[in-house]
């Protein structure tokens, strides 16, 4: 809470200067952007996507097509763009991970089945 006050009340104080406000909005696209990067980091440590839910990453991806799509179709600012296309980026690698670690995932999967 202490976060979400102090910062409305820099937004309130400096919503006339437009660096602050652009930082901002870059910020908060950028932290959108990289989501998906703890769920690739514990892939690559797992060697797995074990526990990762394929359907959601492919919504994931399908939204993040559409939504960076409309930021170049409408021109939005370049940060949009960008913060899209890495997101984008992000969703592929996971997706590629899914390809990759398909075996150890399987393998893991059969032990938890044998295991019950």
């Amino acid at each position: 809470m202490l976060v979400a006050v102090l910062a409305s009340i820099l937004m309130f104080f400096l919503i006339d200067f437009s660096p602050f406000v652009e930082t901002v909005g870059f910020l908060a696209v950028f932290t959108e952007a990289m989501l998906g990067v703890p769920q690739f980091y514990r892939n690559f440590k797992n060697r797995s996507t074990y526990g990762m839910s394929l359907q959601m990453v492919i919504m994931w991806t399908c939204g993040d097509v559409f939504k960076t799509s409309y930021f170049y179709l409408r021109n939005t600012p370049a940060q949009f763009f960008i913060c899209g296309a890495m997101q984008v980026t992000v969703d592929l690698c996971i997706l590629a991970q899914v390809w990759i670690y398909r075996e150890n995932t399987e393998k893991r999967k059969r032990s938890e089945r044998l295991a019950l």
